[in-house]
């Protein structure tokens, strides 16, 4: 197991230990034991460094990290994202207790950062015991090659099911997105869920920030008015002529 932090956009490895799991890190463990990529983003951690640290981790669960010579998590078959702010969400929270007690183990180090479970250390596999026959030598036949003449079927190309049209709520969704990308140079896009309803958090540093919630056929945008800036004000007007 190895644990990463992620220090605003710079990725290193620590050793792994539960009291860095706080509101103001963004964690990465790399989990060999449950074949999990687990990434925890404290309540405080900045939104750049939140949606780096997401980004690292789908990456992470593809390629793993490499300690010395040895590549941690390679192809892990789950990854699992937390985000602290939405711990209100029953399932985030499971999560976030899930990931507490898997990394709240006594670890033996190799390595310096590579985390082993020291109650599997000693279920390693033995070498052969001395004194014990020789196994005897497997003689390795040669396989007869048969050519044989495969009819090649014709096979239809598979039906591609229609995309479905977007809903209203979705559409003021898409607007929202565009009227902010408009009118700011920078924006940083976040999605969350939050009582099982997908939202968008946009901001454009310095001028503004908004969440917007789709609740049923209604996009529930927070703070109403945008923001006080020219940025917000451009962004609401836009928004309002097209939704």
């Amino acid at each position: 197991m190895l644990m990463l932090m992620d220090d605003s956009g710079e990725v290193q490895p620590v050793k792994l230990d539960p009291a860095l799991v706080t509101s103001d890190n963004a964690i990465i463990v790399l989990d060999e034991y449950g074949d999990t990529c687990w990434v925890f983003i404290g309540r405080n951690v900045s939104m750049p460094t939140r949606m780096h640290a997401l980004r690292i981790g789908k990456s992470m669960q593809k390629s793993g990290y490499k300690i010395g010579i040895t590549t941690i998590g390679l192809a892990s078959t789950n990854l699992v994202e937390m985000l602290e702010k939405d711990d209100s969400d029953p399932d985030v929270a499971t999560s976030i207790s899930r990931f507490r007690e898997q990394i709240s183990r006594h670890w033996n180090f190799e390595d310096k950062f590579l985390a082993i479970d020291a109650s599997l250390a000693s279920s390693a596999p033995m070498g052969p015991i001395a004194g014990a026959p020789t196994p005897k030598s497997v003689v390795k036949e040669t396989p007869v090659v048969t050519a044989e003449t495969v009819k090649k079927e014709t096979s239809s190309l598979p039906k591609v099911a229609p995309i479905s049209p977007l809903n209203e709520v979705e559409r003021k969704t898409a607007f929202l997105l565009y009227a902010a990308i408009k009118n700011s140079d920078l924006i940083y896009v976040e999605r969350f869920s939050r009582n099982r309803k997908m939202g968008v958090k946009i901001e454009a540093p310095g001028e503004m920030v908004i969440e917007a919630v789709q609740d049923g056929p209604v996009l529930k945008i927070d703070p109403p008015g945008f923001g006080d800036s020219e940025t917000a004000a451009k962004t609401k007007e836009d928004f309002k002529s097209w939704a």
